[in-house]
């Protein structure tokens, strides 16, 4: 059966689509997938997110940018085509370490909705532009080696005009080009913010020969207990100064820092919350002056208004009451007390140096 006179462009449209895919595919699941190996096994918080966010977005604009470049036979389309898109996909796949796991963040914890949990920083900038340099200089090599490779699955379509076997097979060769780049990446933006967690992960389960459980928290049997590792903060010049919280199941919080892929120490933190929220109730109830709070000076940091708003509370906040640890996400750590009276005060703590109350609500 001969083929119609469309046929020849609807194969390359699909050859592309299909290169686009395979190599959108194999870039996200290199960049992200060691990433989230990794982070999973060490117990890092959202291990997923970056791949359940990222990935979608990269299988998009892999199968447009093939789709779109498959309608020509002319090689410049296919180089212009993709080194803008390469340049995109540089830039997703700097920003999801920070805009996907805020987005994840987002979707599983509503308390936090809205609230920039990981900020990108100038070493996420620095990155983010290497990234989109890079991956746009490798798109001119995408584009040429696609434009070969859909004119080779076309060739190897079926008498009746179907993409064989053989067609989609030839588009696989595609592949070098993805995962090549997307280890540079990895290697580039997503491996320095993982350093710090996998680094406190490997001192407490004692992969680290020269790092004992006592330096990680003392008298904690930590070997026994479940945990997740949170990124509180970093050095935004080179992120080789990190802030790791290690929050066990039990409740315990322990903060630690890592300088590179060194563990320096590592001090329960989880006390300190549940002593400042104390001070907090004891403000409302003598008026905000702040003399609370002066024990915790330099550890933690309120502002006035939170202060006048506390005083507000005074007839609220009296009786027994509660406190706990509500849920943390990156530096930031929701703390709340339960009063018998049903009210509950709710308070937002972020950073590390020091700890800042971001504001406080209460509700009946």
């Amino acid at each position: 059966m001969a083929l119609h006179d469309g046929d020849p462009r609807r194969l390359s449209r699909l050859a592309g689509l299909g290169y686009g895919l395979t190599y959108g595919l194999a870039y996200g699941l290199t960049a992200w997938g060691i990433d989230t190996w990794i982070l999973a096994r060490s117990s890092g918080e959202l291990a997923w997110a970056k791949l359940a966010v990222g990935l979608p977005l990269l299988l998009l604009i892999g199968a447009a940018t093939g789709a779109l470049a498959g309608r020509s036979d002319r090689p410049g389309v296919w180089v212009g085509a993709w080194t803008l898109s390469g340049a995109l996909i540089g830039i997703v796949v700097s920003l999801m370490p920070y805009v996907g796991l805020n987005l994840a963040t987002w979707i599983a914890e509503p308390p936090l909705r809205g609230t920039n949990v990981y900020p990108i920083g100038s070493a996420g900038a620095a990155r983010l532009a290497f990234a989109a340099a890079f991956n746009s200089c490798v798109g001119p090599v995408v584009g040429l080696v696609g434009h070969v490779l859909v004119k080779r699955a076309r060739g190897l379509a079926s008498p009746v005009g179907r993409m064989s076997g053989r067609s989609w097979t030839a588009l696989l060769l595609c592949l070098p080009l993805a995962v090549l780049p997307a280890l540079i990446c990895d290697e580039i933006v997503n491996r320095p913010l993982r350093s710090g967690q996998r680094a406190v992960h490997r001192a407490i389960s004692g992969a680290a020969g020269d790092t004992s459980q006592e330096d990680v928290a003392p008298t904690y049997n930590l070997l026994s207990a479940g945990y997740t590792l949170h990124r509180v903060g970093y050095d935004p010049e080179t992120l080789e100064q990190q802030t790791i919280d290690v929050a066990f199941e039990d409740g315990l919080a322990v903060r630690c820092q890592v300088s590179g892929q060194a563990l320096n120490r590592c001090l329960p933190i989880s006390p300190d919350f549940e002593a400042w929220m104390d001070a907090l109730i004891q403000e409302g109830l003598t008026g905000g002056q702040g003399t609370a709070l002066v024990l915790h000076a330099g550890r933690v940091s309120v502002g006035d208004d939170t202060l006048r708003w506390l005083a507000a509370q005074r007839d609220a906040v009296g009786g027994r009451y509660e406190i706990s640890r509500d849920t943390q996400h990156g530096g930031w750590v929701v703390m709340s007390a339960r009063f018998d009276t049903g009210y509950v005060l709710t308070c937002h703590f972020h950073g590390a140096s020091p700890v800042v109350l971001d504001h406080c609500s209460g509700n009946q």
